[in-house]
């Protein structure tokens, strides 16, 4: 809006010179300067958001607020450059493997081992199924929300419809070459097509379910995954143990407590999303989805990277326990599981960097420097105390487990130098370098699988880890140090990917 001019008052007398143009009297006081915005040039600063508002200021450029394109208000930024986001996201990741990890303890005390064993095969293969077939979008929605603009519902519900009916469809593949998952599902009374249909349909719930965690931080609401995790996890274990124990249906107990809570969190998780979404799509102007080949260029080799993830953190533990048998195996599967608990609560916090930098790419540098600062400051006085407190933890399961106390301490030293390669992987992520990202994430999970592979098996009992430890923490040291060393013109110079 353009003020209007006053009128020139007594002491801003103008009078025509021989050029017949008008000059202010030099005896005059000097005229009173005021602003024209419309003369004022125009900055358009670099960000991927199509609205433009005109901020009240002395230079009146023209800045894009990512905020109101993506639809949400700048009032519901968090203002802190992703630091609530990367701890929602961390704080969701922790949630859900503590409440796995209870409920196995919990299965274990109330139920035969054999029980407890073929639920915990059910279990996994439908999250694996789930896990592997989500492509990375979530990570990638994290990105590509923010400029979505008014095609922001349409990009969310082609994302979910597409990965619910392929997980699905893999779960049931993967029961018709491994029957006896839809012999567990099915339970004692069911057929057995109804065990195919039921894990069919938990590899799609949980193909799902962690997509909605990054949705709800795309979307503005980053601690609502929190609390969407939390009471989850207290009705499965409640379910668990009602179940299970009360009910005595045994592995088909611990079954229907994942499968029945998964179910009704995707239903009343999808109405919420779908709120969200018609809100950011209406308050939107503008917007721009990524084309076609920009998608497969970021999820073919990132999709290929979340594999690496995996092979990571279940294939190592299942080498040890082949190769150690199955006591030194389950004392290594305990420790490991607490490595893969912060590990993974690490990598969710660096996956809020996605979404910080779509909301301003020509920060990228400095969120990147931010993110590292609070992902050491947080995580490393965690890994301090899980090794001073190493004994105690493990003497919860019992003294077999608390052998193991210096095999922990080892496995988090060197987790101390894979938050540096945790930091990388989310920076390319980030940044669109999908095919870095994938290299890195696979060649520090193999090289830790060879490490369990090839570790000579000098005896029984926790000492005989102490090679397998170790050799973790060189593979993480060797990690770190290449992350390190790489030119930051190589690892930040690299042109955020626009949509």
């Amino acid at each position: 809006m353009t003020k209007r001019q006053p009128s020139p008052g007594p002491s801003a007398i103008v009078r025509p010179d021989h050029d017949g143009r008008p000059h202010p009297d030099p005896r005059a006081d000097p005229p009173t300067e005021v602003f024209d915005p419309s003369a004022a040039p125009t900055v358009r600063l670099p960000s991927v958001v199509a609205e433009t508002v005109r901020l009240p200021s002395v230079v009146a450029d023209t800045v894009r607020i990512p905020s109101v394109a993506r639809g949400v208000t700048p009032e519901e930024d968090s203002g802190d450059g992703g630091l609530s986001d990367g701890l929602a996201l961390s704080l969701s990741s922790v949630l859900g493997s503590l409440a796995g990890f209870v409920g196995w303890l919990i299965a274990a005390h109330i139920l035969p081992t054999a029980a407890v064993g073929d639920a915990q095969l059910v279990a996994s293969a439908f999250i694996l199924v789930g896990g592997a077939a989500q492509l990375n979008l979530g990570v990638a929605m994290m990105r590509w929300i923010p400029p979505a603009g008014r095609s922001t519902a349409k990009l969310i519900w082609s994302s979910l419809l597409l990965i619910m009916p392929l997980s699905g469809l893999v779960g049931l593949l993967y029961a018709l070459f491994a029957p006896r998952l839809a012999m567990i599902s099915a339970g004692p009374a069911l057929p057995v097509a109804a065990g195919f249909l039921l894990f069919a349909i938990a590899s799609a719930g949980w193909g799902v379910f962690p997509v909605h965690d990054f949705l709800l931080v795309a979307l503005g609401k980053p601690w609502w995954a929190v609390w969407r995790n939390a009471i989850f996890a207290v009705v499965r274990l409640a379910l668990l143990v009602f179940l299970g124990g009360a009910l005595a249906l045994g592995s088909f107990g611990i079954v229907l407590s994942w499968i029945g809570p998964v179910v009704l969190w995707i239903i009343v998780g999808s109405l919420v999303i779908f709120v969200l979404a018609r809100r950011a799509t209406e308050r939107a102007t503008g917007g721009k989805l990524p084309s076609r080949s920009a998608m497969i260029a970021f999820l073919v080799p990132t999709a290929v990277g979340q594999a690496g993830g995996a092979l990571l953190y279940n294939q190592v533990p299942i080498l040890v326990n082949l190769r150690f048998g199955p006591e030194t195996g389950a004392v290594f599967f305990i420790a490991w599981q607490a490595v893969a608990v912060i590990d993974l609560a690490g990598m969710f916090f660096m996956n809020s960097l996605a979404v910080t930098v779509a909301r301003e790419p020509h920060r990228a540098r400095e969120l990147a420097a931010a993110a590292r600062r609070r992902l050491l400051g947080i995580f490393l006085p965690m890994l301090a105390v899980g090794a001073a407190l190493a004994y105690p933890l493990l003497l919860i399961f019992g003294e077999d487990y608390a052998e193991g106390a210096d095999v922990l301490r080892l496995l988090l030293l060197g987790l101390a130098f894979r938050l540096v390669v945790a930091h990388e992987l989310g920076v390319r992520q980030a940044t669109g370098a999908a095919m870095s990202y994938a290299r890195l994430q696979l060649s520090s999970s193999i090289l830790v699988v060879v490490a369990a592979l090839v570790t000579p098996v000098t005896g029984a009992g926790a000492s005989a880890l102490v090679p397998v430890a170790i050799g973790y923490i060189a593979v993480q040291v060797v990690c770190a140090v290449v992350v390190m060393f790489t030119p930051a013109s190589r690892r930040f110079d690299v042109e955020v990917a626009r949509p």
